[in-house]
């Protein structure tokens, strides 16, 4: 019961926010926030992600930030010498990351795009995706929480990914969410790469076998 409140109060804190820009720091650097876009300190993963990522990627590669809200990501990443496509299916979030990529003066290509819908082959991808079963219609930040009734969004990136050509295929998630066998289960066969608790949560990153 008191960890539902707690959440319900985040919840309502981060849609507070939401209607404004503001700026956050991140170990990799300050980070602006649009309205709109979901932020990725307040929501752990975001950020913890972009951290772990930099020491994945190497000089000279080629990585695709997927759902790249605001670049967190893919920021970390080109810091690291990567070569960096972010992607996202909201206007706002690609506008996010571009803008964030003039304020670090970090070189990287922002695409709106629905999943690989505009994105080629790469070396690697890796997925912020949403975790929490259901459709999320009508819901503040429901495009980028839910994942559908049987978590069409991550059965899709996997498959799209293979389409795609891509070498490495990587998936974050939260062992919070509501159903988190069930967000791995539509990932499919993986190996567990990264497991950290952040702020109460274990948050993991999965690669595709």
């Amino acid at each position: 019961m008191l960890s539902r409140l707690r959440n319900r109060v985040a919840a309502r804190h981060l849609l507070w926010k939401s209607r404004r820009a503001y700026v956050v720091e991140t170990r990799t650097g300050p980070l602006l926030v649009l309205p709109g876009v979901l932020d990725p300190v307040a929501t752990k993963v975001g950020a913890w992600l972009g951290e772990t990522m930099r020491g994945v990627v190497k000089p000279g590669e080629h990585w695709l930030d997927m759902g790249c809200g605001t670049g967190v990501v893919g920021l970390a990443m080109a810091g690291a010498g990567a070569r960096v496509t972010c992607a996202d299916i909201d206007p706002n979030c690609v506008a996010n990351a571009r803008a964030n990529a003039a304020l670090r003066r970090v070189d990287l290509d922002a695409r709106l795009s629905d999943l690989f819908g505009a994105v080629g082959p790469a070396h690697g991808v890796v997925y912020n995706a949403p975790f929490w079963p259901g459709e999320g219609a009508g819901e503040p930040f429901g495009r980028a929480m839910y994942a559908g009734k049987a978590f069409e969004a991550i059965r899709r990136y996997r498959e799209e990914a293979a389409a795609a050509g891509v070498g490495r295929v990587l998936l974050a998630l939260s062992e919070a969410g509501r159903d988190h066998a069930g967000a791995r289960a539509a990932f499919g066969a993986s190996r567990l790469t990264h497991r950290e608790r952040v702020g109460g949560e274990w948050l993991v990153i999965l690669e595709a076998e």
